[in-house]
C-alpha cells in the first residue's frame, strides 16, 4: 500500500468501511445527516435525507438524485465548495438507495465507496471544528486510526 496515493487509500478505505456495514443506506444517510447540520437548508437534501430513513421510498432515489444534480449545476444559485460536497454526499446517498432498491439501470456499483472520501474531503476543507467532529463520528475509524 506504500505506493498508493492518498486518493487511492481513501477509495480503498471507503469501499472497506462501506462493505462492512449492516444497513448501509442507513450508515450513508448519517454521513449525510453530519454533513448536512451545518452547511445550509436545502430542500433537495432533505429529501435525500428521507429517502435514507424510509427504505419503502428508495424507488423514487432517481427522481430524488435527478433534483439534487439540478440544483447542484444551477449557475443561477451557485453552491460554495463545502456545499457542494454536500450535494455529492446526497447524490450518493441516493444512488446507494437505487441501487438497494434493485431499480434499473443501476447506478455505479461504487457509490457507496465514494462516501467516505467526499466526507474526508469536506472534513479536511472546513474551518467548522463542530462539523468535522459530527462528520468524523459518523464515518467512523479512519485509515490513519488503524
Amino acid at each position: 500500500m506504500a505506493d498508493q496515493t492518498n486518493t487511492q487509500r481513501l477509495y480503498s478505505w471507503g469501499r472497506s468501511r462501506f462493505e462492512k456495514q449492516p444497513t448501509p443506506v442507513a450508515w450513508a444517510g448519517s454521513v449525510l445527516r453530519a454533513a448536512n447540520r451545518n452547511l445550509g437548508d436545502f430542500s433537495e437534501v432533505d429529501n435525500a435525507l428521507l429517502l435514507a430513513e424510509t427504505e419503502e421510498r428508495w424507488p423514487q432515489a432517481r427522481e430524488v438524485f435527478d433534483r439534487l444534480r439540478r440544483r447542484s449545476l444551477d449557475q443561477n444559485a451557485p453552491l460554495n465548495e463545502e456545499q457542494a460536497l454536500l450535494f455529492t454526499l446526497a447524490e450518493l446517498v441516493a444512488k446507494v438507495a437505487h441501487n438497494a432498491a434493485g431499480m434499473r439501470p443501476p447506478f455505479d456499483h461504487d457509490s457507496g465507496w465514494r462516501i467516505w472520501p467526499v466526507a474526508h474531503r469536506l472534513i479536511s476543507i472546513t474551518d467548522n471544528p463542530e462539523l468535522q467532529s459530527e462528520l468524523t463520528t459518523a464515518l467512523g475509524e479512519g485509515p490513519e486510526d488503524s
